[in-house]
């Protein structure tokens, strides 16, 4: 299917497109609808459920976008699973490369938007909004590096990223080079005890050495005073080998071949993407056309013939403990290797269909096409396999918001406001037919700061290609807990992909409820509910379990005595599974210590109210803070306390946003986020037929054990110019695997890991760069990665202790420590 028409019609069609306003939001003077503009609004009409200026960025100490992302990722992430959609100033972006490498120097404010919004932009419901507004002018070169290794040693990680950034108006140009060296950890470097299973730990490992390296870039432009054109691309290379042990020749005779008995796998992964965005009359329209290539071999190694050995032991002419090269050949090895590629066209718009008395009825609509293909070639034992797969595939998506009630005004009066959404979507899938999406939901406010939700979706997926077509491969010597016989065996493992998986459908129910008691400490309060049904749903399966082997037989090959040899893990689709969960939590920030006392001087931060062209944000260097001239920082208003951005004073650029909390240069920001989820139910049936496995009561279809019934989540940060720390924790409950009446119980311990990170940005403290210039722009970290060194403990009724389950086979890292440097320059 062809997909550029897409662009090019979004192009030009945004090109001869009249004036128009970003999106805003109105307000009715007189009869007449004023829009009031603010620059990198999101679309959609939603408040972000919260909103991080820059000092409350920099009290996170997240040297780049990515960290900022993953310290939030509580509150970025959808109680309905789905990860976060990403927005820059407002808009869709080309590509993750847009964000990769961003210092997060370069933010104004780090908004988090509600569902409804990923809908708005022609994303699914079960999707929270990022939408990152940068600075109109910003240039920065940093580089950073990092190391880590474990207190147990034998392994140890390097990294590194340069990044170049400038931002100049709706000019946007970066590039970013991330390197990564990670050796590799075996067995014999860590207390694990094979005498249950055989074999030897000698090359063996237990993370692989890995090399990567990844280039980025991205290049924006204004084409018109209302059309905007992103380029962007991506090249990333990952090597990485994994060892399997010596191969055994003879009971219990290995030979030091580790070259015959190794796992390499080389990818290579090219991302292009271009976007085009702007105004069709009042519609704010994006038009969207990526590429991606993704090449990968593989080279497993099958070990030794023994064959001539095997005779010469036979006839008693061979010395077992001598050289045995001579009897010896090194097997074909087994080869795979994919090419993977996908071209995808969208073109989004969204805009305002007619106004009802509570409001706006608006719409967002999307249309898209995309082509991919797989080619893949395996050879397996001598035998070589063939496949090419594509598929085309043509889809639209309507979302529809509307405004039921307006607070206030009629029954608004007595109910509050209420609106509703509706989102269809059909995609015609060659390989697959339509597939139909169909949700609604329903937002009540009965009373500021108070809203409840509800909202139900089914939809139907394709298969992806990966999953359809994937080449096979065969690896040896993979060590499985064979539930049937309480051993540890080692087997053949079979993965790629499974041309028979049919389409999974899934049911979402979900009802949630947000509260903001108070917002001068931004505490908001959350309780969800989701229940997730899904048919067909695609799985794989590398372990061994009762339950699994009742209802896939084929999958597992057994020998004469019943010991497993072999496993095939290439997907399948699960009849049908249910979930049914409830999560409630918290997030607390505040702002302590005694604000700095600074002359007063009409107007506040640099004199043309920003930061110089090259020049550090407000508040670095040996400059102050925002807000230091004498006017608060931004979107904190004017001297006089009058509302955000609305006194004299008020910052150029800020557009009034009110930050998550109050915070004034030289004061700290504390910040507290809870997430406890209790998982009511977790039901799987592999087969029609088959019986119900209860993973929360006994049951098991992975070799870790069933469903932890309670996951807890505890994040607590504080920083105060430029020192800070972060201690995250995390803690699930306990689950049995209950045995089959021949086997044991085995029951795993509860899980509490805690992480803590401290970083010094060394620019916030004046006194120190006045001192000693070169600290600015510097920044260290120390991390610790499970602090207590925790790992699950694991007991049978019977005593044992399986292979796969010692501590140091379930967590061979335990307590790792990390320490990074940045230097960015302004």
């Amino acid at each position: 299917m062809a997909v550029a028409p897409f662009v090019i019609l979004a192009a030009a069609a945004l090109s001869t497109a009249p004036d128009a306003a970003p999106a805003a939001t109105p307000t009715d003077v007189s009869g007449v609808v004023v829009e009031a503009t603010k620059r990198g609004e999101a679309r959609g009409g939603q408040t972000p459920l919260v909103a991080y200026d820059p000092m409350q960025i920099q009290a996170f100490g997240a040297a780049t976008v990515d960290e900022l992302i993953e310290l939030l990722e509580a509150q970025t992430t959808s109680a309905r699973g789905g990860s976060p959609v990403f927005l820059i100033n407002g808009r869709r972006i080309s590509g993750f490369q847009e964000l990769r490498g961003l210092p997060t120097e370069a933010i104004e404010q780090f908004q988090i938007l509600p569902e409804q919004t990923a809908l708005a932009y022609g994303y699914s419901a079960d999707q929270r909004v990022v939408n990152i507004i940068l600075r109109e002018r910003f240039r920065s070169l940093s580089e950073q590096v990092d190391a880590e290794r474990p207190q147990g040693g034998g392994r140890t990680v390097g990294s590194s990223r340069t990044n170049a950034l400038r931002i100049q108006g709706g000019a946007r140009t970066s590039l970013s080079l991330d390197l990564k060296n990670q050796s590799a950890l075996y067995e014999d470097e860590r207390d694990i005890d094979r005498s249950e299973s055989g074999g030897v730990t000698t090359n063996r490992t237990l993370a692989p050495r890995l090399r990567q390296a990844q280039l980025s870039g991205v290049v924006k432009r204004d084409l018109t005073d209302k059309v905007g054109l992103t380029l962007s691309g991506g090249l990333k290379s990952v090597d990485q080998v994994s060892r399997l042990g010596l191969p055994e020749v003879a009971d219990d005779v290995y030979v030091d071949r580790p070259d015959t008995l190794q796992k390499r796998t080389k990818t290579t992964t090219a991302d292009l993407g271009a976007l085009v965005d702007g105004f069709v009359g009042s519609w704010a329209t994006t038009g969207s056309l990526a590429y991606q290539r993704v090449e990968t071999n593989s080279v497993t190694g099958r070990g030794l013939d023994t064959t001539a050995l095997d005779a010469a032991i036979d006839a008693g002419t061979v010395d077992l403990s001598g050289d045995l090269d001579s009897y010896l050949s090194v097997l074909d090895p087994t080869r795979a290797a994919s090419v993977a590629q996908s071209v995808t066209g969208e073109v989004v718009t969204n805009g305002s269909l007619l106004r009802l008395p509570a409001g706006a009825v608006r719409l967002s609509l999307k249309v898209g096409g995309d082509h991919s293909s797989l080619d893949s070639q395996s050879l397996v034992e001598g035998v070589s396999t063939s496949r090419e797969v594509s598929r085309d595939q043509g889809s639209v998506q309507a979302s529809f918001d509307l405004p039921l009630l307006a607070a206030g005004e009629g029954a608004g009066k007595r109910l509050g406001a209420v609106s509703a959404n509706l989102n269809l979507a059909a995609a015609q899938v060659s390989d697959f037919g339509t597939l139909r999406t169909l949700g609604a939901g329903l937002n009540w406010t009965p009373v500021e700061k108070l809203v409840f939700t509800g909202d139900y979706t089914t939809k139907t997926t394709a298969p992806t290609l990966s999953q359809l077509n994937d080449p096979t491969q065969t690896t040896p010597n993979v060590a499985v807990f064979d539930y049937a016989t309480g051993q540890t065996v080692s087997v053949t493992q079979t993965s790629g992909g499974n041309a028979d998986l049919e389409a999974p459908e899934s049911r979402i129910l979900h009802f949630g409820v947000n509260w903001t008691p108070t917002s001068r400490h931004a505490l908001q309060m959350n309780l969800n509910w989701t229940r997730t049904e899904v048919l067909d749903g695609i799985s794989s399966f590398s372990s061994v379990t009762a339950g699994l082997e009742e209802a896939l037989p084929e999958r597992f090959t057994r020998s004469a005595d019943g010991t497993l040899l072999s496993i095939d893990a290439r997907p399948i689709n699960v009849a049908r599974e249910v979930k049914e969960e409830a999560a409630w939590g918290f997030t607390f920030s505040r702002a302590f210590g005694k604000p700095m006392q600074f002359p007063p001087r009409q107007g506040f931060g640099p004199p043309d109210g920003g930061p110089p062209d090259g020049g550090p944000p407000p508040g670095e260097g040996g400059g102050p803070p925002p807000g230091e001239g004498g006017g608060p920082p931004p979107g904190m208003g004017g001297p006089g306390g009058g509302p955000p951005g609305g006194g004299p004073g008020g910052p150029p650029g800020g557009g009034g946003r009110r930050p998550a909390v109050m915070m004034r240069p030289g004061q700290g920001l504390i910040n507290i986020s809870l997430t406890h989820t209790w998982r009511l139910k977790d039901e799987v049936t592999i087969r029609d037929g088959s019986s119900v496995l209860d993973l929360l009561n006994g049951d098991s279809i992975s070799g870790s054990g069933g469903e932890s019934e309670h996951e807890v989540k505890l994040q607590v940060g504080a920083s105060r110019r430029g020192v800070g720390g972060f201690v995250n924790a995390k803690w699930e409950s306990g689950t049995v695997t209950k045995g089959n009446g021949l086997t044991p119980d085995y029951k795993f311990g509860d899980l509490a890991t805690v992480n803590l990170r401290l970083f010094a940005d060394l620019s916030q403290r004046r006194e120190w760069v006045q001192k000693y210039p070169w600290l600015r722009g510097t920044r260290v970290t120390a991390e610790v990665t499970n602090l207590f060194d925790a790992r699950t403990k694991v007991t049978s009724s019977d005593g044992t202790l399986p292979l796969t389950y010692q501590p140091d086979y379930l967590d061979p890292l335990g307590r790792v420590f990390r320490i990074g440097f940045r230097k960015i320059v302004f």
